[in-house]
């Protein structure tokens, strides 16, 4: 039972620094340290993701040798208000956060038993999902220019929390069209989470509604 609530527990802190990042970050976007405040909560989105894989071995000991370096650069950044490093610490970013979405994504699909730890977990994996997107489509837009456009101001750089918007309105197949993909690279990313986005609701509750029949039938 403590087993349960602890992974319960590191869910709903995860949960919580995704939202932070989603909601809270936006507001800061006028402002000039704007670039510190995303670092900060990237470091705590980073430190939760890593409290949420704590415990799986070798699996946790990844996680670390690439979200450690990933936190020091990025907190070394903040404390200096410099941009030192910054292509190697979206790389890793990146990495980290790839590797550590797939663990949770497949944690959650391969458990035996429905419960309120896994639906919390399924939720973090979603939204992780969307997030590891946005710093690809990031990183995308930082190495190629122009990859992303925005259809009002073609002209425009993108900013982190527009990224991210992108990500999630792709992930959820809604697509407003104020941001396309311009360039087949990232079209063809763009595909790519359009299809996770429709498959990983689609297995998941699959799954979770032939756990919960299983469980009535040997009840």
């Amino acid at each position: 039972m403590e087993a349960v609530r602890s992974r319960t527990h590191r869910y709903a802190t995860l949960l919580v620094a995704e939202l932070a990042l989603i909601l809270v970050y936006p507001f800061f976007t006028g402002v000039d340290f704007r670039r510190e405040v995303f670092r900060v909560a990237a470091i705590i989105l980073f430190a939760a993701a890593l409290y949420a894989v704590l415990g799986k071995g070798r699996l946790t000991t990844i996680a670390f040798c690439l979200g450690l370096p990933a936190i020091v650069i990025r907190l070394f950044n903040v404390v200096h208000h410099a941009g030192v490093f910054t292509m190697a610490d979206e790389i890793l970013g990146l990495a980290f956060m790839i590797f550590v979405t797939s663990v949770l994504v497949w944690t959650i699909l391969s458990d035996p038993s429905v419960t309120t730890d896994t639906l919390a977990g399924a939720v973090s994996a979603y939204m992780l999902i969307g997030l590891t997107f946005g710093l690809a489509y990031m990183l995308i837009g930082h190495l190629l220019p122009g990859s992303f456009r925005d259809t009002i101001d073609p002209s425009k750089q993108l900013s982190p929390t527009e990224y991210t918007f992108f990500s999630f309105v792709t992930l959820t197949t809604t697509g407003y069209g104020d941001i396309v993909p311009w360039l087949p690279h990232a079209r063809a990313f763009a595909m790519l989470e359009s299809i996770i986005g429709i498959m990983y609701p689609a297995l998941l509750i699959s799954r979770l509604v032939g756990l919960h029949s299983r469980k009535r039938e040997e009840s």
